[in-house]
């Protein structure tokens, strides 16, 4: 099994499968920014900017404070 990662969003990691350059896209900071990243990418929505300066830091800043997708969606 080979595994992309580093740079990708939704179509360029379906390109990447489709061309069968791997067996799966491994997404990080996007995954941080967006705990619903699978929902958002199934719907194409906007996805939330990860905050690099909270990253590797003591407490839940930037871990567990992004809004998801329903919340983003009520504003």
């Amino acid at each position: 099994m080979f595994i992309l990662s580093g740079g990708f969003d939704h179509q360029s990691a379906e390109q990447a499968l489709r061309d069968k350059h791997g067996d799966l896209v491994a997404f990080g900071r996007p995954f941080l920014a967006n705990p619903d990243l699978v929902a958002r990418m199934r719907q194409g929505a906007e996805l939330n900017t990860p905050d690099e300066a909270t990253f590797y830091v003591p407490g839940a800043k930037g871990y567990t404070d992004y809004p998801t997708l329903a919340t983003s969606q009520e504003r």
